[in-house]
């Protein structure tokens, strides 16, 4: 695995129930090119970062 791979995929980092859908739907997205999923990108780091206040 090269660093760009681990840099854009880190998979020791888990994922919140709450958004396990956004994960799926953008694991799929980015097969087809980081340009085409932006938008989703941003909205599944703001869920991440949602759930991790939540928990705090």
């Amino acid at each position: 695995m090269s660093d760009s791979e681990a840099a854009a995929a880190p998979a020791e980092a888990p994922v919140p129930a709450a958004c396990a859908s956004i994960k799926a739907d953008l694991d799929k997205v980015a097969e087809k090119g980081a340009e085409g999923c932006k938008d989703l990108m941003e909205a599944f780091a703001a869920c991440v970062k949602n759930a991790a206040e939540g928990t705090s």
